[in-house]
């Protein structure tokens, strides 16, 4: 299976999915990374593709290939052809690339991944350097669920007999403390720490049948190998976010409200995007970026 050798010294290695339906706003997100590169810092962007257009790798390298940046495009068929990810019928393929990043990039030291709806406000060298080495993982609290572990909530009854979600954490992920449960749209591999047990492991859970998919498979791999980087680097922006923030614990509360404030990435998720019609807290200047992509592009 390919294995993909670092970038240049100097160049912070960022991996992002890429498909013809989501180009634009990766591109978008990658952009804001880029536009708000500290003095001096340097990106390699790695594409993780099944099939794309030689437009939308053109446009990449029209955007991304300067002294600033360099762009690489990264096939993960073989990699998901290997494991055939399953039970896509409420998810999109794309999801389960970052499964890939242990075995393809076991070679980098260190590596980010962002999803396709992430809107950097601060610079991706911080967010790199922002995690020990002695960890295998860099991420944030899953904060917007942390109400569903009290709530009486349960997940749908075809996902482990329907059990409340602080036992479907404990039993079928391991998960033992659930604010413990970590969201996967940003996330820090120090991949050469993960062994070739787990990034097997990654891979060989992709056809069981999960309630969150691939983030559910990541907390079950890397549970207490996890090391917490700062809440504001993956605030949560979205349809229904702000509602559920109010159920929060008072502590928990404040610091998604701060996060808001002075987020150094915000996470889009849910939908509509701000692409496609949400407008809430800085869907303006995502939409800015994506409409200059867009202008690239043509």
């Amino acid at each position: 299976m390919q294995i993909v050798l670092p970038p240049p010294a100097g160049f912070i290695p960022l991996a992002l999915p890429l498909a013809e339906h989501n180009a634009t706003n990766a591109y978008a997100t990658a952009l804001s990374g880029v536009n708000h590169l500290l003095p001096g810092v340097k990106v390699a962007l790695y594409m993780l593709y099944e099939n794309i257009s030689d437009h939308t790798m053109i446009t990449g390298r029209r955007l991304f290939a300067n002294e600033q940046s360099q762009i690489h495009f990264v096939n993960v068929s073989e990699w998901m052809t290997t494991y055939k990810p399953t039970h896509l019928e409420t998810t999109d393929r794309t999801v389960f690339y970052r499964l890939a990043i242990p075995t393809l990039f076991a070679r980098f030291p260190r590596i980010i991944y962002v999803d396709d709806d992430i809107f950097f406000k601060a610079c991706p060298s911080l967010l790199y350097y922002s995690v020990p080495r002695t960890a295998q993982i860099g991420a944030t609290r899953d904060l917007l669920l942390i109400p569903a572990q009290t709530s009486g909530f349960h997940i749908p009854e075809v996902i482990a007999g329907g059990a409340q979600l602080i036992d479907y954490h404990r039993g079928a992920l391991g998960v033992l403390k659930s604010d413990d449960y970590f969201q996967d749209g940003i996330l820090i591999f120090n991949t050469l720490t993960i062994n070739s047990s787990q990034a097997e492991e990654c891979g060989q859970l992709c056809n069981t049948l999960f309630w969150m998919n691939e983030q559910d498979i990541l907390n079950r791999v890397f549970y207490s190998h996890v090391h917490f980087i700062h809440q504001n680097w993956n605030v949560c922006c979205g349809p229904g976010c702000a509602e559920a923030s109010q159920l929060l614990p008072t502590s928990w509360k404040n610091i998604y409200d701060e996060g808001l404030v002075n987020p150094f990435a915000v996470h889009f998720t849910g939908s509509p995007k701000p692409w496609n019609g949400w407008n809430g807290p800085y869907a303006e200047q995502f939409r800015q970026l994506f409409d200059n992509v867009s202008k690239v592009a043509l």
